[in-house]
């Protein structure tokens, strides 16, 4: 793959993960999850558009923008925990509260350089299946447009947390986002050899732009 073609692409994928991990908003009386992240696709762009200049101009904005959506969607302790994997266990409470603390920052750094990158594309929330919903867990898919006229299938994991649905996963294009950093996790910890402070230290999120295999090849 020609290396221009790998950044076009890892620009489109910067783009899905900022708006998508960026759309889900607070549910005051637990609707449906898949109405939740309709609404809020809605919203969310709507805001994008009006926004677009300050957005791309003032950088701090835009990760207090990334921020809000992400303290007010995630839960980072259940993240923390399953990025970590084994290796939690092992670590002390101030390990744990400093990983979660850089894990964070480096999302909300990396969404927000791509929040701006909407411009339009086609959001399609998809009408919740049998078996999407159990209990308190449900999975909603979602397609995104794309520049090869090719829709990105993308999925969230769902949880219900009191009266709020979180999203604590991200599955784009069958990439599985929590599953690649636990084992970015792993490698990191073989190359310190076990140094769980220089692996939170060198914590980045950053990925391989060909892991996405996003023109589908």
């Amino acid at each position: 793959m020609q290396r221009n073609l790998i950044t076009a692409l890892w620009r489109q994928a910067t783009l899905i993960l900022a708006v998508s991990v960026a759309l889900v908003a607070p549910a005051q009386a637990a609707p449906a999850p898949d109405e939740v992240v309709r609404d809020a696709v809605q919203r969310m762009t709507q805001r994008i558009d009006s926004e677009r200049e300050r957005l791309k101009e003032d950088t701090a904005y835009a990760r207090r923008v990334i921020s809000e959506e992400l303290d007010t969607l995630v839960d980072f302790r259940r993240v923390t925990r399953l990025v970590m994997g084994d290796h939690f266990q092992n670590a002390s409470a101030d390990q744990r509260r400093e990983f979660m603390r850089r894990f964070r920052s480096s999302l909300v750094q990396t969404f927000s350089t791509g929040i701006t990158l909407y411009e339009g594309q086609p959001i399609r929330v998809l009408p919740l299946e049998e078996g999407d919903v159990r209990d308190n867990r449900a999975r909603v898919q979602m397609e995104f447009g794309t520049e090869s006229g090719r829709p990105m299938p993308i999925a969230y994991t769902m949880f219900l947390d009191g009266d709020q649905w979180k999203v604590d996963n991200l599955i784009v294009n069958g990439l599985n986002m929590g599953r690649v950093y636990r084992m970015q996790f792993d490698q990191a910890m073989r190359q310190h050899q076990g140094d769980i402070d220089k692996v939170i230290q060198g914590w980045t999120v950053a990925l391989d732009p060909e892991e996405f295999n996003l023109d589908g090849g």
